[in-house]
């Protein structure tokens, strides 16, 4: 586990309300460097307000302007209904957001609407949680202003069989793009109950999500081929100047190197690809130095977005990024929002032909060295898939990616 050093740790006494709860609790505490104050409901949402969490919802880690560690919630899930949870949101309206209330160990993501709406390209899922906030501080990420974790995991995996089959359409899991719970590990203990339980499953597989080198605790359990494990990687410049907390370039090479040698199946994000100057030279460096020790399944591709072009100065250093990205993303919304596929109504804020740029010279770089791994968009347009999708031998209605409903070892696509 980190050694945490939060402003502010803050213990919810549900936390607190049983055995188990208390000694995962005790685990965590020797690597949590602040004095604790156990809260209620009520003194959690005075301190939510007084932080202005919720109002700052869409802020990017950047915009914190964070020196350190976030503030820390160890926290617990309630299991209650829907009626009784949109209660508690009435009087305590400062709790409803990232599991703060204790609601929320799995939502739906749902795809296809979006795609409907907005005219990019996605997949339905459910996604499981435990946990918001992040100790990596990414300038650009919507996860950095405090860290609420919950400890009752074992109530979570006693729950999962009823979710799972209810739902055989769904045969990947991802856990989880809120945090990275890796990070917390072992005294967390999330890996080993997750990892064990989806061994347990012939047809669902779970998928770990982490930018983290954190992994030794994964190498003596057993998964079973039921387990990804998704390598956020970046280029040296990106992990050392935009991605602060994070383990550098190497580092994470390595851990991927040892999560697929110990019999997990290696995937890889290069998300977001930050058009930074000289980004070419760094992609294709990266590029090399991944596939001379990991033969990730799919490497899933996008670009910087998701976040308001005008506040790009106050989320990151923009004199890093290439000009002609800067100036193609103030062009393009010179006079507003350019509308559908663009922010807000979605993540793009470069110009389609700058992005398609950067996704050919990754499909481009992977290809010369290597007729695997497969190359997959993320949340995309459907132009970009047009033009796109014949290199990658997919189309946006028969395709694979880093967490799409049926993109787990044994769809045909991955061996096409």
């Amino acid at each position: 586990m980190y050694e945490i050093h939060p402003p502010a740790l803050y213990i919810h006494e549900r936390a607190l309300a049983t055995p188990e709860r208390r000694a995962r609790v005790e685990r965590m505490l020797p690597h949590i460097h602040c004095e604790p104050e156990t809260v209620d409901d009520a003194r959690l949402n005075k301190i939510s307000e007084a932080g202005e969490w919720l109002a700052r919802g869409g802020w990017r880690t950047g915009q914190w302007n964070l020196a350190g560690d976030p503030v820390l919630v160890l926290n617990a899930f309630t299991w209650e209904p829907p009626e009784i949870v949109a209660e508690r949101r009435r009087h305590l309206p400062a709790l409803a957001m990232r599991m703060l209330d204790g609601a929320g160990a799995w939502t739906l993501r749902d795809g296809r609407r979006y795609a409907e709406l907005y005219g990019t390209v996605c997949q339905d899922a459910w996604e499981l949680h435990s946990a918001f906030g992040c100790l990596h501080r990414c300038d650009y990420c919507h996860i950095g202003g405090f860290a609420n974790i919950m400890v009752n995991l074992e109530e979570l995996v006693e729950r999962l069989p009823g979710l799972l089959d209810a739902n055989p359409w769904l045969q990947l899991y991802k856990y989880d793009n809120q945090t990275d719970t890796i990070a917390f590990e072992p005294e967390y203990g999330a890996s080993r109950l997750m990892v064990e339980f989806f061994a347990t499953r012939d047809r669902e597989h779970l998928m770990l999500y982490t930018k983290s080198d954190n992994v030794d605790h994964l190498l003596d359990l057993e998964p079973r081929g039921q387990t990804i494990v998704s390598f956020t990687i970046s280029s040296p410049t990106v992990a050392e100047r935009i991605e602060h907390a994070t383990p550098s370039t190497a580092q994470r090479l390595a851990a991927a190197a040892k999560a697929q040698g110990a019999g997990y199946v290696p995937r890889v994000r290069f998300s977001p690809i930050v058009p930074i100057e000289g980004w070419r030279e760094e992609l294709r460096a990266l590029i090399e130095a991944l596939l001379a020790r990991v033969t990730p399944d799919v490497i899933t591709i996008d670009l910087l977005g998701w976040m308001n072009p005008d506040h790009l100065d106050e989320i990151l250093d923009t004199s890093l990024l290439d000009p002609r990205f800067l100036r193609g993303m103030r062009e393009l919304f010179a006079d507003g929002p350019p509308g559908p596929g663009y922010w807000p109504s979605v993540k793009h804020i470069f110009p389609h032909e700058l992005r398609r740029e950067a996704y050919e010279f990754v499909i481009d770089e992977v290809a010369r060295r290597a007729p695997r791994p497969r190359v997959s968009l993320c949340n995309e347009t459907t132009r970009m898939w047009e033009e796109l999708g014949p290199r990658l031998g997919m189309t946006p209605e028969d395709y694979i990616c880093g967490c799409g409903p049926t993109s787990v070892p044994g769809n045909a696509l991955f061996s096409a």
